[in-house]
């Protein structure tokens, strides 16, 4: 009878579990759906990627940018190239694929972002719960699926985009092979981990690896155990009980060899191969120099992104975790203090995880913004399991690292508004601002900590209040006393974490109110199509940076964005539609400036751009007389 009831609830738990999965799956989608098709094609990366997607639905196996590049260009120059191999084509062709189905918008442009993200929120779940336990997946998958990055990435209003999410998804896909490999010693596991690996690296070449390099670090841990104790792996591995709520649950083996780490990444290979054998041979010289470019990241100052050590740590990745970045990061650093203890699975494998990413981004000499976001789940769930083990074995460490990170947050927030402005920002719990002290000395090496030195103040008052909570907790005899003090300091940990949980799904709210829309360039690339021809080349005299990829990608129509300030500009433009029409092609000039040009006038129009207001363009062709 015992044994029923106790069946009975244990069901009753994992329904209670899939219904809440269920439920912030279904609301994360529903909310990163609205707004999902503005129509504004970002400038850098999404207006890159949007034009080589659209392009790929006429020939899926030709990437190009200016499918017609009536103008001469470098294939050196991936912003201006035919050829285009700056990315790898998973993600296009998820892209291209939703356009074959929702034809071309920004709608299906972004779609498979979004349905990305829940995926990968789902996936955060499976592996936190088979590490840690189902709270955690939950917590993790929470985080994951509101995170106001991953919404602005997947609206395409940060740096990244579909290729970071893509990346971000495949990751994950390989990562919980690899858990499940693990656990098992199936060898089918590591195969499949290989693939998504595979898939990952198609998606954004080497940041892919991650997944090798978790393996590999597993592998070295269980094997230098073994060599230490002199047994066998069964035995290194042994299984400990672990308290969860009202059953048992044994802690993850380790079944890895070093044969399973050569299959994972021998798959991982032979999935990649085709694509760089198909490269070789059809674009070589492209493809070799953007490989070398990627490469280059390491140890040249590529495009600019090159910064000091400290910039991912203390600029980058708070961007990733607004409003509790140093309670993130209390969490970890308390967590690699537990595995230098133990050296279990479930902390072995999100801090290799994390670090194996964190790591080699800040050794880099190029440093982008997007680059850590394959940590993010990692991290969440480190931060998800700490929270879920105050809670699991009312165990008075974990619930001091949990309230300590909380109140330190607070407290350093409350102390900069009382010096600086008399107001709580919360912007300065996201780890901005100058903080409440200043240390020049350190601007010389590490500037980006004396910019966001706000995040170390809170790391050492977070170390203030864990000590203290540790010493009260030490003093208190009484049992009952000890039990109502980890009652009082856990429920005040909740209520803070609630209110920043508020704020999080807020921030993500926010993303999707900005609903950036170009109208003019919607409904004059829909007139484009039906009345001028194929061959047409437009020059785009708008200031606004990137507005080409706009007319670009709903005209379907090479475009070129130049200057007409002057005589000397507009003379420019004029030998660049001679060069044009010496290969082939009929010039226009695309004009949105209250400026008359001496260029026969083909189309005068005006555009409804809302709030009862029109926008005039106006399309000249640049005969052969100019």
């Amino acid at each position: 009878m015992t044994q029923m009831i106790f069946e009975n609830s244990y069901i009753n738990s994992k329904n209670i579990y899939r219904i809440i999965l269920f439920c912030i799956l279904i609301i994360s989608f529903v909310l990163v759906l609205r707004n999902l098709g503005h129509s504004k094609i970002h400038y850098w990366d999404e207006g890159y990627h949007a034009i080589v997607a659209r392009n790929l639905t006429k020939h899926p196996l030709k990437f190009t940018l200016y499918d017609q590049p009536w103008l001469q260009y470098d294939y050196k120059n991936w912003g201006g190239n035919h050829i285009w191999l700056h990315k790898p084509p998973v993600a296009m062709w998820q892209i291209c694929l939703s356009h074959f189905i929702f034809g071309i918008n920004a709608f299906a442009l972004r779609l498979p972002s979004a349905i990305s993200l829940v995926l990968s929120a789902w996936l955060t779940f499976r592996i936190a719960s088979d590490l840690f336990d189902k709270r955690a997946g939950l917590i993790a998958a929470f985080l994951q699926a509101f995170n106001p990055f991953l919404f602005a990435s997947v609206h395409g209003y940060r740096y990244s985009d579909h290729i970071d999410i893509a990346l971000l998804l495949w990751v994950q896909v390989s990562c919980w092979f690899l858990l499940r490999a693990i656990r098992t010693g199936k060898q089918r596991n590591y195969i499949l981990s290989g693939v998504a690996m595979g898939i990952a690296y198609l998606s954004k070449s080497y940041l892919a690896l991650i997944t090798f390099g978790i393996a590999l670090v597993v592998w070295f841990v269980a094997w230098y155990k073994k060599r230490m104790k002199n047994t066998s792996i069964d035995e290194v591995n042994t299984e400990e009980v672990i308290e969860t709520g009202n059953h048992q649950l044994k802690e993850p083996e380790m079944h890895i060899r070093f044969r399973d780490v050569a299959v994972q990444l021998g798959v991982g290979i032979a999935t990649v191969a085709p694509w760089v054998i198909y490269c070789l041979i059809k674009y070589p010289r492209e493809f070799l120099w953007e490989h070398k470019r990627v490469i280059d990241h390491l140890n040249t100052n590529v495009e600019n992104w090159a910064a000091s050590w400290d910039r991912p740590l203390f600029e980058y990745m708070p961007l990733f975790y607004p409003f509790f970045y140093a309670a993130l990061f209390a969490f970890v650093l308390c967590l690699i203090v537990i595995l230098l203890r133990r050296w279990k699975l479930p902390e072995l494998y999100v801090l290799a995880w994390g670090i194996g990413v964190i790591v080699p981004h800040t050794l880099a000499e190029t440093k982008t913004p997007s680059a850590t976001m394959i940590a993010a789940p990692a991290l969440l769930i480190c931060m998800a399991a700490v929270i879920s083990r105050s809670w699991r074995r009312k165990d008075w460490f974990y619930t001091s690292i949990w309230n300590a990170s909380m109140l330190s947050i607070v407290a350093i927030s409350i102390g900069n508004a009382l010096i600086h402005n008399g107001k709580w920002i919360l912007g300065k719990v996201s780890g901005k601002g100058i903080g409440l002290f200043q240390f020049d000395f350190i601007k010389g090496f590490a500037p980006f900590i004396h910019k966001h030195f706000v995040i170390v103040e809170q790391l050492i008052c977070f170390g203030i209040i864990f000590a203290f909570l540790c010493g009260l907790y030490q003093l208190v005899r009484e049992e009952i006393l000890k039990r109502l003090l980890w009652l009082s300091v856990r429920i005040v940990a909740l209520v803070i974490s609630l209110f920043f949980a508020g704020h999080y799904v807020n921030a993500a709210y926010k993303v999707t109110e900005r609903n950036a829309q170009i109208p003019l360039y919607v409904e004059s690339g829909k007139r484009i199509q039906k009345e001028l021809p194929e061959n047409a080349c437009f020059f785009l005299d708008e200031a606004r940076t990137g507005a080409h990829f706009d007319l670009m990608y709903y005209a379907d129509r090479s475009t070129y964005l130049v200057s007409t300030a002057d005589t000397n500009a507009l003379q420019n433009v004029v030998r660049q539609a001679r060069e044009a029409r010496a290969a082939g092609a009929i010039p226009y000039l695309f004009s949105v400036l209250d400026k008359e040009y001496d260029f026969p006038l083909r189309i005068d129009d005006e555009i409804d751009v809302g709030d009862g207001k029109k926008q005039r363009y106006r399309i000249y062709e640049i005969t052969e007389s100019q």
